[in-house]
């Protein structure tokens, strides 16, 4: 298994500026999303909000995985920590001014596209920098432990953010995340790893060859190629089930406080942090394909269970403490399943990807898994404002069962 990757020095300090940072910024997602319904009223407009970001965030992340390659991959992770920060401390001052209601709005939208650019920079180079510092056969604690912290940071970042939401001002939990972020950057400063041996000046022509040549070497690597484009699929009908579908549920329909819809969504990470310890304590695999089918049918089944569940809530069938423990037990067993997806398929990445490809690598694998994402978050504020929530919901399950009986018969990702 290798040496507990702890030990190593400059991994220790990437990792304490992860957890950091990612705590911060968990919170400050949970809790943006929910403020901006409230002030808002409108679920088309949250949508918009949410889908601000990963628009520039797909824009930017054509780009930034072949500039992350001929750059010091270090250096990105801490000067773009360090701009976040200052971005989100700046915005909470104005928010605090409360100068008018369109002053704010306009400054969170504006403080979402400095963010989606910053992480379109920071997610390539954070994710390709352990196979810099670590030795291979230390990949799939690297994956477990990336996971399980993940976990966590949904865990306490939405309990937090909730907790926040409901008895604080919004400037607080701001200037926390705005503070967090420069804590994380000065612990990534310190790190010695370095990438490049020089500086390598770059065209735009040579940054769009560069591209395609990362997409050229992604879609060679079949096995992953397909995963990524399934992936991109089921984040497409899932992902504005929770941003928002969630938010809507708990602020507008049951009208409960934020605590309660962030338990819902703290439970799901304590499953992927229990998957986590168990893989990472195991001798790491060659083949992966039988976890991954396993974690998509599981996934499939309890997406199903949790929209029935909804569905009785909404129609006043089940009173709302029921609704919340069976809600939680699925919720915490989807998480389960969840981490026997990504841990393996994220150990496949670090352990097939040549290192000096990664940067390119992780950009394309955004872009394909998440390029469709703001589209999906502003259709989802739709969907909700003109058909209802329940359509929403049933159509993720149509979309999830159909994926997974895609991805389990693929001969492609059954090489994994």
């Amino acid at each position: 298994m290798g040496e507990f990757v702890l030990k190593n020095r400059d991994y220790l300090l990437l990792f304490i500026g992860s957890v950091v940072s990612n705590l911060g910024t968990h919170m400050y997602n949970f809790a943006m999303s929910l403020y901006v319904l409230s002030l808002t009223g409108r679920p088309f407009i949250q949508g918009l909000y949410l889908a601000t970001g990963g628009v520039v965030f797909f824009i930017v992340s054509i780009f930034s995985g072949a500039l992350v390659d001929h750059m010091d991959k270090t250096k990105i992770v801490y000067l773009t920590d360090f701009i976040g920060g200052i971005t989100v401390l700046i915005a909470t001052y104005i928010v605090y001014l409360d100068i008018s209601y369109t002053v704010t709005l306009i400054t969170l939208f504006s403080t979402s596209v400095v963010l989606g650019i910053n992480s379109a920079m920071f997610n390539p180079a954070a994710s390709s920098l352990p196979a810099h510092i670590l030795e291979e056969n230390q990949m799939q604690q690297n994956s477990s432990l990336r996971m399980g912290m993940f976990a966590l940071y949904g865990i306490l970042g939405v309990v937090f953010g909730g907790l926040m939401y409901d008895f604080l001002a919004i400037e607080i939990l701001m200037l926390v995340n705005g503070i967090s972020f420069i804590l994380s950057g000065i612990s990534e400063f310190f790190i010695k790893t370095k990438t490049i041996a020089e500086r390598i000046k770059l065209s735009f022509k040579d940054t769009l060859v560069k591209v395609k040549e990362g997409v050229s070497y992604l879609v060679q690597l079949k096995p992953i190629f397909y995963m990524v484009s399934f992936a991109s699929i089921l984040n497409f009908f899932t992902v504005p089930v929770i941003s928002n579908g969630g938010p809507y549920l708990f602020e507008i329909l049951l009208e409960k406080p934020a605590t309660y819809l962030s338990v819902i969504n703290g439970v799901f990470p304590v499953g992927i942090i229990i998957t986590s310890l168990y893989l990472g304590s195991r001798p790491q695999s060659e083949k992966v394909s039988k976890l991954l089918f396993f974690g998509f049918r599981g996934m499939a089944i309890l997406f199903a269970v949790f929209t029935v569940n909804v569905y009785l809530i909404v129609n006043g069938i089940i009173p709302f403490g029921t609704f919340m423990i069976v809600t939680a037990a699925t919720m915490l067993i989807m998480g389960i399943t969840n981490g026997f997806v990504n841990v393996p398929f994220n150990t496949a990445i670090m352990t097939t990807v040549d290192k000096e490809m990664m940067g390119r690598t992780f950009s394309v694998i955004a872009i394909i898994s998440n390029g469709l994402t703001p589209i999906a978050l502003a259709l989802g504020g739709f969907v909700i404002e003109t058909f209802g929530l329940m359509i929403l919901f049933y159509m993720a399950v149509g979309a999830i069962f159909l994926s997974t009986l895609i991805i389990t018969h693929n001969k492609y990702v059954k090489q994994l």
